[in-house]
């Protein structure tokens, strides 16, 4: 089953799939609370000429069986990662494009 965002998080989003670092976090209690298999973090950031450049920063839990331990992670890494123009993509199984 393919799942798509939930269309409260969709209407926040900065850029298609990616969201400030709030939304990212209301998003992975979404994950968790559908069963989702969550499986990592991308990261951006806004430059100042409003450019993206993906950061080679990422979280990656693709190996991660544990789907409580994966979320922790995730907001581990948020709080870890977030600054001023940040945005996150969260990424999890079967995940629509």
């Amino acid at each position: 089953m393919m799942a798509n965002f939930p269309n409260r998080f969709e209407a926040r989003a900065e850029r298609r799939n990616w969201f400030a670092r709030k939304d990212a976090e209301a998003l992975l209690d979404w994950v968790e609370d559908c069963g989702h298999r969550f499986i990592g973090l991308e990261v951006a950031q806004k430059q100042d000429d409003g450019t993206w450049i993906l950061l080679a920063d990422s979280l990656d839990l693709s190996r991660q069986t544990e789907n409580f331990e994966a979320i922790r992670m995730g907001r581990v890494f948020l709080s870890e990662y977030d600054g001023e123009g940040r945005m996150f993509e969260p990424v999890w199984q079967d995940r629509a494009q």
